[in-house]
């Protein structure tokens, strides 16, 4: 086992310690909810605005639907069934992805978990790019020059709910809240009474929607520790051979006691592929 391995083991023993001490106020928080009515699956799937999706642009990003990968075909399979049984076990509706820096595959992890979730017929998905610096969703998914407007619009007042909500063409269950521009005083904007507005929305529409946010990697800006807090878990994302085990460890202790999912390791060399992907 290599050493980011062992990190990586190291940290979920911690976090799985640290869940079992105790009620989490947030799973206690949900166990009500979850004996509400549950709402329609399409809840959230409302007509929206289309964007167009682009097929090869979606293939040179490496989306599991447009590749012949066996192996992250396989891995993601494998994620999305983990992630389903540990979250509806939890009620837990909302996953924050991130990273310790920038280039270890966060934003392709959330983007390929979004669409391997909604194979699920009766699973909803909702990926919001809230990485308000380096937005890259929209630009995977082929459709950057169909925004017009998106999130961090929203967050400044120049846009409405309605506005940004898209559905990608050719999907079906899942819809994008994408980002168009870099977002100055990205931390303050998601702490502000707009971003309560549309977490509150989010809600509204469907309990049984998980809501993917892909933001910033966690020793880069404060973004993620300011947010953090409105949502159920995090799913942290390493890459084999990049990801350096002091800064992995930094980005843990500064999550303190969120809710860790679990980790995936990005570009592993025990896999076969160029860009493998395991799940721990």
């Amino acid at each position: 086992m290599s050493k980011i391995q062992k990190s990586i083991q190291k940290a979920i023993e911690k976090s799985r310690d640290s869940q079992s001490a105790g009620h989490h106020p947030k799973r206690d928080a949900r166990s009500g909810a979850a004996k509400k009515d549950k709402k329609s699956v399409s809840g959230i799937f409302r007509l929206f605005k289309t964007a167009q999706t682009d097929k090869e642009v979606m293939e040179k990003s490496r989306f599991v639907s447009e590749v012949d990968d066996r192996s992250a075909i396989a891995a993601y399979k494998i994620l999305r069934t983990r992630v389903l049984q540990r979250m509806r076990s939890n009620n837990w509706n909302s996953l924050l992805v991130t990273s310790t820096s920038a280039g270890e595959g966060k934003t392709l992890t959330a983007s390929n978990l979004a669409l391997s979730l909604s194979r699920d017929v009766n699973q909803a998905v909702l990926l919001i790019d809230l990485d308000l610096q380096r937005s890259k969703v929209a630009e995977y998914f082929g459709f950057d020059v169909e925004i017009k407007q998106g999130i961090g619009d929203y967050l400044n007042g120049k846009a409405e709910i309605p506005d940004i909500v898209y559905t990608p063409s050719g999907l079906e269950r899942i819809s994008i809240i994408p980002n168009r521009t870099a977002v100055e005083n990205s931390s303050d904007l998601l702490s502000n009474p707009r971003m309560k507005e549309l977490m509150n929305w989010i809600r509204q529409q469907s309990d049984q929607a998980i809501v993917i946010f892909d933001m910033p990697p966690v020793l880069v800006s404060d973004d993620v520790l300011a947010f953090c807090p409105e949502t159920d878990a995090v799913l942290f994302v390493v890459a084999e051979g990049q990801t350096e085990r002091a800064s992995l460890e930094k980005a843990m202790s500064l999550l303190g006691e969120s809710n860790l999912l679990g980790l995936v390791l990005n570009k592993s060399a025990e896999s076969r592929g160029e860009n493998a992907y395991g799940y721990y």
